[in-house]
């Protein structure tokens, strides 16, 4: 992105934190940023695309933080430590976003942006599932809907204290205290035998998005694969069916970083999902990502 386009981002965030979205123009925006009216619609078709736009770059900007943090060379409880602490560091470099967010958060934009807040939203929660199931193993399966919002719900009110109230909170203590309460609420579950209040069933809405397929559609095969492994890994499975399929996901995603994936290899180890709800979408996706029906 060129320096001018991330400069008029930046600024629409600022005012559409300041002000609100419906309630800032375009004018003001382009007056804001110091250029003309002109020249925001050269890079931008309309107000709508600019707060898309703001969406997919601070997206963008975490992952390339959390891909930077290299958080696979850690522990499981390292690798969840480090993603709250780039997560909630992110947030207070990037105030205005989060406000954004928070003032906007009850209104519909439109489909497109709908979408990519929602996608936002599962993956997010997809990767604390992965996350905390690295963390426990198997016996936190039947629990883990409760655990991710449980864990999600306790960052985000701190990061509202932070964001919203200014409260001078230490970033590197916090990860560490949350971590303490998640370990506090899962053994005490685990011990008393405690029955989950949230199913995996009335979860599918964090674990199977609602436009999952159409989401999947637009993603890569290998991103494809990656959202796949998450989802086997929340699913109620006997130990060797979960290993089976696991191992067939990370197989394919090897062969699809190769030069010229063998489609063939894909048509058949396909067949290894039939038989599992939640994962048709992921295999209709990578059917017309792979041109498998042709």
């Amino acid at each position: 992105m060129n320096e001018k386009k991330k400069h008029i981002l930046e600024t629409a965030m600022q005012l559409f934190a300041r002000k609100g979205f419906h309630s800032t123009s375009i004018q003001e925006i382009a007056n804001e940023s110091g250029i003309s009216k002109g020249a925001v619609y050269l890079h931008f078709q309309s107000k709508d695309d600019v707060l898309y736009s703001i969406f997919s770059y601070y997206y963008d900007v975490l992952k390339k933080k959390l891909s930077d943090a290299k958080l696979d060379s850690f522990t499981p409880e390292e690798r969840l430590e480090k993603l709250l602490y780039v997560q909630a560091r992110e947030i207070v470099q990037h105030k205005e976003f989060i406000i954004m967010q928070f003032r906007e958060q009850a209104i519909s934009m439109n489909k497109e942006i709908d979408e990519l807040i929602l996608k936002i939203r599962m993956e997010s929660l997809q990767t604390l599932a992965s996350s905390i199931q690295d963390l426990y193993g198997e016996r936190i399966t039947p629990i883990l809907p409760d655990c991710v919002l449980l864990l999600d719900g306790m960052f985000s009110s701190y990061i509202k204290l932070i964001v919203l109230q200014n409260a001078d909170i230490d970033l590197e203590e916090l990860p560490r205290f949350i971590l303490k309460r998640l370990n506090d609420m899962v053994n005490g579950m685990i011990e008393r035998n405690a029955e989950p209040f949230l199913t995996m069933k009335q979860a599918s809405v964090i674990f199977e998005k609602s436009s999952q397929t159409e989401a999947c559609q637009k993603q890569s095969p290998s991103s494809i694969l990656t959202n796949m492994l998450s989802t086997i890994k929340t699913m109620r499975l006997e130990e060797n069916k979960r290993k089976e399929l696991l191992e067939t996901v990370h197989f394919l995603m090897k062969e699809v970083n190769e030069p010229n994936p063998r489609r063939f290899i894909f048509k058949g180890m396909l067949h290894q999902f039939e038989g599992f709800t939640e994962l048709n979408s992921y295999k209709t996706a990578l059917v017309n990502s792979l041109n498998l029906d042709q």
